[in-house]
């Protein structure tokens, strides 16, 4: 991958707000405002990239959007999100995550073993988060 503006454009994006899930025109949009406009199929193929080098998992969100997320390092597989219902914020769920990782890792050696191949698993909680839940209470802190 070519180191071009765009390019280094978001993967600072992504360095800078390292929990977030953003959609194409969510990128998009940051890109123009940090002064780095690229057009939507850019983006897409950007992204794609990103994707394909391990730099970022790509989810499908409630409402079927694509998320882009910033892949931790280290990191096998999908890590585990929270997904709210109200705000669509997403959160990464670390609580526990070395015991699903391993329980993945089980299921795709499983269905590898049966001879499927290229798998990927992706697993989401939906719910309303704190903030979302009990806002007098967020507003407070």
């Amino acid at each position: 991958m070519r180191a071009t503006r765009a390019t280094r454009a978001l993967a600072a994006l992504f360095e800078a707000r390292p929990d977030a899930a953003l959609s194409e025109p969510e990128v998009e949009a940051a890109l123009a405002a940090s002064g780095a406009p690229v057009n939507k199929v850019t983006v897409y193929r950007m992204l794609d990239r990103f994707a394909a080098a391990g730099l970022l998992h790509r989810q499908v969100d409630a409402a079927r959007v694509t998320r882009y997320a910033l892949a931790a390092p280290g990191e096998e597989g999908t890590t585990p999100r929270f997904e709210c219902d109200d705000c669509h914020r997403q959160f990464r769920l670390s609580q526990g995550s070395d015991k699903v990782q391993t329980a993945l890792r089980q299921v795709l050696q499983a269905l590898a073993t049966a001879g499927h191949e290229s798998l990927a698993v992706d697993i989401a909680v939906r719910g309303r988060c704190a903030g979302c839940a009990h806002p007098a209470e967020g507003a407070a802190a």
